[in-house]
């Protein structure tokens, strides 16, 4: 065993293990910073360099680097990916750890037991891209690792190196075939092995790693997340969606402020449900992003419950705080769909006076949007007309909605109001609360997200972070009514979305935009698959396995007899597999059989074929030693080299197979042939 482990590897079993860590490395790249996954690669690809073009080693055992300084550099590498993602300990440096390390070990690989460790390596690098996304597309990006893993394994199985060293198209081919005979038994497996109610583990969060709204507003915050065209949640509704005034999906509710940015209160537990006639039913798919809060269209009317594919039976996934934030136990590390309803209004009650005395609190700093909001309010004593009234005059003057407003420095609200007048939602939900609590009225930011856009490819709708938005609630007449500055300056941006409403010149996402053509069809297309394929393979836990079980008729059986159909079809799909190769062995038997037999009568004929002559050569040496039988040793010749080299078809084989045991036949005996000899 130590000897099989020590032996040296060959030319051919370095490039195997080369191609398969490469394999494993590419749907990485998109995941690492530039210069990350370019000296992974840069390193894999100098192993390469070091054999020559003609299959040889330039230096067949290469001196070993020594433990030290291997350990050394691994800690300049731990350095620098430190440095770059300003932490060590998480998912993105890990990964990127891996993917450099598993590139040195490759460069310094020289014996079969380093090729077993690099394949065990290369397969987890291939799995760490999983940790990003489970799309089809990254599944499909694996499959070229998963192949070249077989060739790898098939070339370090070789005793001896460069022995009966196969082509590399037949090792792939040979993978491949390996593959997909077994997806059958797989796919079976996947649909009827009892699925666990809850994941055997969980990828820790990467504090680096989070994506969309914040429990945070600043001046900017929203309007840099909103050049983002990434996809925040699907939803699917029950019935037809509601019209884009209405989709105003509610986020983290902004209380605090310092002068200049927003923060949310600690969720308080004692929340209203809406209720309402007609409520609106819809699951929404949410992407993981490291958050508490669900989303939901104004105002919940429901507690949001797992989908399970057919009608819930958990409970609960989020409690509704006393601001209608919908909030989890614990923050969202994978994709979560749930069902929800909401009644789509504008209007709901105060929840407590503590409430009140927090959201009316005098906002500090600001002095000039203080000064004028109080002038205002000398002039229109009652709250519907003063809010009215700032409402108008957001309208009136010459505020514009862009995504490239200027940079705020102190008293922003001022800077904004009075000076530059270019904002995004944010400015303006920020400065009309700033405007309402300066006149005593209690007034809070909502976050979340507003529109969406319909697939009409998957039936359901799509809501990007480039949705992004910001708008106000104040007390009017003892109830939290919503306004939105925004759509007062540009309401296009609700009817339309974001690219019907910033100028020209604005960097809006790709995706946001409304004249992509044939680009966002495509992309709307993949996404359409992509959604089917999150929803039927990776959200298939246990409660839609017992769904589909229902569906079959399997529930009523016991559970010995759903695994015993269970497992005569994996036995017959095994015995058709092995039937196969046992006809396919019998053909190649056949024709090696009638081929050693031919070599044994040439032999005794007086004309021994050696072990390095190919059949077309020794048939062609027979041809001249017998002209006589010429044509029967080229029909020889030619269909086993075809049967034993080239791709035939079954049809092409049998034909090959049927015209060389005739021109054997045509052959006389040994004696005949040594007498008839031509010298």
């Amino acid at each position: 065993m130590q000897a099989t482990a020590a032996r040296p590897l060959d030319p051919a079993q370095i490039r195997a293990l080369g191609v398969l860590l490469v394999a494993a490395q590419l749907p990485l790249v998109v995941h690492l910073p530039i210069w990350v996954a370019a000296f992974g690669l840069f390193v894999a690809g100098l192993r390469f360099a070091l054999l020559r073009r003609d299959g040889r080693l330039l230096r067949t055992r290469p001196a070993r680097i020594p433990s030290w300084a291997l350990a050394l550099f691994a800690v300049a590498i731990a350095l620098a990916l430190r440095k770059s993602y300003g932490y060590f300990v998480g998912r993105d440096p890990c990964v990127a750890f891996l993917f450099v390390l598993a590139g040195i070990k490759f460069l310094e690989i020289r014996t079969a037991r380093d090729g077993t460790l690099l394949a065990c390596l290369a397969m987890f690098v291939a799995l760490t891209p999983f940790f990003y996304s489970q799309s089809l597309l990254g599944g499909l990006a694996m499959l070229p690792a998963i192949v070249a893993a077989g060739v790898a394994l098939e070339a370090l199985a070789r005793r001896e190196p460069g022995a009966a060293d196969p082509s590399m198209r037949s090792a792939w081919t040979r993978s491949a075939s390996l593959i997909a005979q077994g997806l059958p038994i797989a796919a079976g497996l996947f649909l009827v092995f009892p699925r666990l109610a809850t994941p055997l583990w969980g990828l820790p969060a990467d504090h680096a790693a989070q994506s969309g709204l914040s429990d945070r507003m600043a001046p900017g915050s929203i309007s840099e997340l909103s050049l983002s065209d990434a996809v925040a949640f699907r939803v699917t509704f029950d019935g037809p969606p509601p019209r884009p005034a209405d989709r105003y999906w509610r986020g983290p509710v902004l209380s605090l402020f310092n002068g200049r940015e927003w923060r949310a209160l600690p969720p308080r537990p004692g929340g209203s449900l809406a209720r309402g006639d007609r409520p609106v039913r819809y699951a929404v798919t949410l992407e993981p992003d490291d958050h508490r809060w669900l989303f939901a269209l104004d105002l919940p009317s429901s507690l949001p419950v797992a989908d399970s594919g057919s009608v819930a039976s958990s409970g609960p996934v989020a409690s509704l705080a006393r601001d209608l934030q919908l909030v989890t136990r614990a923050p969202l590390t994978r994709p979560l769909r749930y069902v929800q309803e909401s009644i789509l209004g504008t209007r709901h009650p105060v929840a407590s006076a503590d409430e009140l005395r927090i959201d009316a609190r005098m906002p500090p700093g600001n002095p000039r949007a203080v000064t004028f909001a109080q002038a205002l309010r000398r002039e229109h004593p009652g709250d519907r007309d003063y809010i009215a009234t700032v409402l108008r005059w957001f309208r009136d003057q010459p505020f514009h909605y862009t995504l490239q407003p200027p940079l705020l420095e102190d008293h922003p609200v001022d800077a904004f109001l009075f000076d530059t007048r270019r904002g995004f939602c944010e400015h303006f939900a920020s400065a009309f609360v700033v405007l309402l609590r300066a006149a005593g009225i209690p007034a809070r930011v909502v976050t979340g997200y507003q529109g969406g856009e319909i697939n009409p490819r998957g039936g359901y709708m799509i809501v990007r972070q480039s949705d992004a938005h910001a708008w106000a609630e104040a007390v009017v007449d003892g109830q939290w009514q919503r306004f939105d500055p925004t759509a007062v300056v540009a309401p296009s941006r609700i009817e339309r979305g974001l690219y019907g409403s910033v100028p020209a010149s604005d960097p809006v996402p790709l995706f946001a935009r409304g004249d992509s053509g044939w680009i966002n069809n495509v992309q709307l297309a993949l996404d359409a698959i992509n959604y089917r394929w999150r929803r039927n393979v990776i959200e298939f836990d246990h409660d839609r396995q017992r769904t589909l079980w229902r569906n079959w008729g399997l529930d009523g059986f016991p559970a010995w007899q759903a695994a015993a159909v269970a497992m005569a079809a994996v036995l017959a799909w095994a015995g058709a597999v092995f039937a196969a190769f046992a006809v396919k062995r019998r053909r190649g038997e056949r024709t090696v059989r009638l081929w050693n037999a031919l070599c044994r009568r040439l032999a005794r004929a007086g004309l021994p074929r050696p072990a390095w002559e190919g059949p077309i050569a020794y048939a062609s040496r027979a041809a001249k030693r017998w002209p006589q039988f010429a044509i029967a040793f080229g029909a020889i010749g030619d269909a086993y080299a075809m049967l034993r080299f080239g791709p035939v078809s079954d049809d092409e084989r049998s034909a090959l197979v049927a015209t060389l045991a005739r021109a054997i036949e045509v052959l006389p005996s040994p004696a005949a042939l040594r007498a008839t000899a031509h010298t």
